[in-house]
């Protein structure tokens, strides 16, 4: 009975979703871009690592999609393997930050009291500092890298997550199903996992969506003043840092991978929305 009714919310929501155009558009466009991300080392027709000095700086051309950088690296190439960087790091950082966000939000907000009021002490600590500042500080402890750069964007994200599911919390807690539980003797454990949790997908969703857009932007902000993934690897925000050095001449070595930041978070964006007017029955047509 149960499985019939989650598919049958989950029906709803796909058609509310389908009627949402730049919902669907955004859809579109990050599954062409994970899809290129997956398969970079087929689609890419170039290595992202391989120089060729002798044709260094080509503007594009029919051998070279996006022209070549100052070491006659295939920039098409290193745009598709950054896209498989750049979700990689803006999935996971989100993955991170919904498990112990979640988790700390749950707590808080079952439990309440002198838990709630300390948990929620300490994220509102980490709320006071700019998630991107306070990305970098773990960074500059940690040392960059790829692991590094997620951990830190992860834990940077987590008050966001901490907050909207204590609040959902907040509200399922006294629903009468939750007290029918405790009275039958389940326990705490189980009653959140089981029946408070569930309940508070939807907001985190279209969080998500917008989550891993602004955790893709802090990453490359990151990358391109040195802290987050170091060439020679191929990431949107270390080749815009690479390209701005000669941005006079060479306009497209910075243009590409800009215009590749702008239409990932555009197309997340764009879901997050739809999501959003999909997952609240007062917004549906």
């Amino acid at each position: 009975m149960e499985e019939k009714k989650s598919r049958s919310q989950f029906l709803t929501v796909m058609k509310a979703l389908s009627r949402n155009k730049m919902a669907i558009v955004g859809l579109i466009i990050l599954i062409i871009l994970v899809f290129a991300g997956t398969f970079a080392h087929v689609i890419a027709p170039y290595d992202y690592a391989a120089q060729d000095l002798q044709n260094a700086f080509q503007h594009p051309n029919a051998q070279h999609l996006f022209g070549t950088d100052e070491f006659g690296r295939d920039i098409f190439s290193r745009i598709i393997y950054g896209a498989r960087m750049s979700l990689l790091v803006g999935f996971v950082s989100v993955g991170i930050a919904v498990i112990v966000g979640g988790a700390l939000g749950a707590v808080a907000g079952y439990y309440g009291k002198r838990i709630d009021n300390i948990i929620m002490r300490l994220m509102d600590i980490l709320l006071a500092v700019p998630q991107t500042l306070l990305a970098i500080a773990i960074v500059a402890a940690l040392g960059t890298g790829l692991v590094n750069l997620m951990i830190a964007v992860g834990i940077s994200s987590v008050p966001t997550y901490a907050r909207i599911v204590r609040a959902s919390v907040l509200t399922i807690r006294e629903e009468e199903y939750i007290e029918a539980a405790r009275a039958s003797g389940t326990s705490n454990t189980k009653i959140i996992m089981k029946h408070i949790l569930p309940n508070c997908v939807a907001p985190v969703i279209v969080q998500v969506t917008l989550g891993i857009a602004s955790a893709i932007l802090t990453a490359a902000g990151m990358s391109f003043i040195g802290l987050g993934i170091q060439p020679p690897e191929a990431e949107w925000g270390n080749m815009l840092s690479s390209g701005r050095d000669y941005i006079r001449g060479y306009s497209y070595m910075t243009m590409f991978p800009g215009l590749a930041i702008v239409i990932t978070v555009l197309s997340l964006n764009l879901l997050g929305d739809g999501l959003r007017d999909a997952l609240d029955p007062k917004l549906r047509n």
